[in-house]
């Protein structure tokens, strides 16, 4: 390790000085300013008294530092030595601080004792104390839940969990003592079970309001984005509560009934239902009685999916969560959603320029029409393609094939 350079004191002052007189020629630039000289004067000499403070009190700061080290240094020195001597037996005082500290461990003893007796009382008083909070859960739990009902059939989504939380957590924590019992009483499982039966459909009906807000959440986003906001809140408590009992099963072993809930992932499955159900909804009409319903219905579904995607990409950021990622994610699930579509219309049966048609709308597929319109600016580089290439491949020899039939026929008749 190499030494520090050793401090021009010489070229500091020479460039100190420096610095002084460009910072005197500055102020004195006008012969106005002469008439300030003083005032400049007791303005440098405060600020020099201020900086020789902080300088003194820096200096005084270091110097108690290695006063204060120094004798650190010397009292583990001292221990050092004492340590030496008492491991070699040449201490003076070791054996009559080794037969103090024996005296002292037995007069001790009993108070150990009697402390392991309080340590248990307390472990029994806290057991009590939480069985009696629990049982005021138990007697209360049928109002609990007609309470709870209330409030989920009034819309009052946030304070209807409130209260499923604290009834689930009053029956986790009665399953929980069964559950560390050294012997289980299927019984008694059962029994608590039935008793908090209730509770579990409140869950679901909780969850069938949330999935009905998420459902609408394109047309309600508008309107009534507090009610996407709620519902969102409500998921992610639930999440975090997920995390929680999966922690404490792999510490004890045991997990509620009904957990984890993932709501999260039912979420996710509700929106992109909803997509898959837009796009199939939108199919008006059949082959049979309009020859061009393929152009009808692929148009249709680029009208929507341009809208649906505007809306995602304006207005759902400030309102799901950051990690959600909903517009990347959304743009993901139209994606599956169509690729899926098409694929299953053209395991059905093409006809005709029908192929020229589907052909045509996938090679438009990233053009300013669709995904590249200018007012998504979504990133299309993780989407891949929209059909795989065995299919599009399959679809143009379906095509020519059906081109030459139609040649040889011409050329026959």
């Amino acid at each position: 390790m190499s030494l520090p350079a050793p401090l021009d004191l010489g070229r500091m002052e020479a460039e100190a000085k420096e610095n002084a007189s460009k910072h005197i020629s500055n102020l004195l630039q006008r012969p106005d300013q002469l008439e300030k000289v003083d005032q400049y004067k007791r303005r440098i000499m405060r600020k020099k008294a201020s900086v020789d403070t902080m300088l003194k009190t820096a200096v005084q700061s270091q110097l108690d530092g290695v006063r204060t080290g120094l004798n650190q240094l010397q009292s583990a020195l001292q221990d050092v030595y004492e340590i030496k001597q008492r491991k070699n037996g040449n201490h003076p005082n070791h054996m009559v601080k080794v037969f103090g500290r024996e005296e002292t461990y037995k007069s001790i003893q009993p108070i150990q004792n009697k402390l392991i007796q309080v340590n248990t009382e307390n472990s029994r008083f806290c057991q009590l104390a939480a069985a009696m909070e629990n049982l005021k859960h138990i007697f209360t739990v049928p109002e609990s839940v007609r309470k709870t009902q209330e409030l989920i059939n009034e819309g009052k989504l946030l304070q209807a969990h409130k209260h499923l939380t604290d009834l689930e957590s009053a029956r986790d924590e009665l399953m929980f003592e069964l559950f560390k019992q050294p012997q289980q009483s299927p019984t008694d499982n059962s029994t608590l079970e039935k008793y908090f039966k209730d509770v579990v459909h409140l869950s679901e009906s909780l969850g069938k309001q949330l999935w009905v807000i998420i459902q609408r959440t394109l047309s309600s986003v508008r309107r009534e984005p507090t009610l996407i906001v709620t519902a969102l809140r409500i998921v992610e408590r639930e999440e975090r509560m997920d995390v929680a009992v999966e922690e404490r099963k792999q510490q004890s072993g045991f997990m509620p009934p009904g957990r984890p809930k993932k709501w999260r992932n039912k979420c996710f499955e509700i929106l992109e239902d909803c997509i898959s159900n837009k796009i199939e909804g939108n199919q008006l009409e059949d082959r049979d009685k309009n020859k061009m319903w393929l152009v009808r219905h692929l148009e249709l579904t680029r009208q929507i999916m341009v809208d649906d995607l505007r809306v995602v990409v304006t207005m759902l950021p400030p309102i799901f969560p950051p990690d959600y990622n909903i517009v990347k994610t959304y743009v993901k699930m139209y994606h599956r959603a169509l690729a899926g579509h098409l694929e299953e219309m053209i395991r059905e049966g093409l006809e005709g320029n029908e192929f020229v048609t589907l052909l045509s709308w996938v090679n438009n597929y990233y053009s300013p029409d669709l995904m590249g319109h200018p007012d998504l600016n979504i990133d299309i580089s993780e989407l891949g393609p929209l059909l795989e290439n065995n299919v599009i491949d399959e679809l143009q020899n379906q095509n020519s094939l059906k081109d030459k039939c139609e040649e040889d026929i011409s050329t026959k008749v």
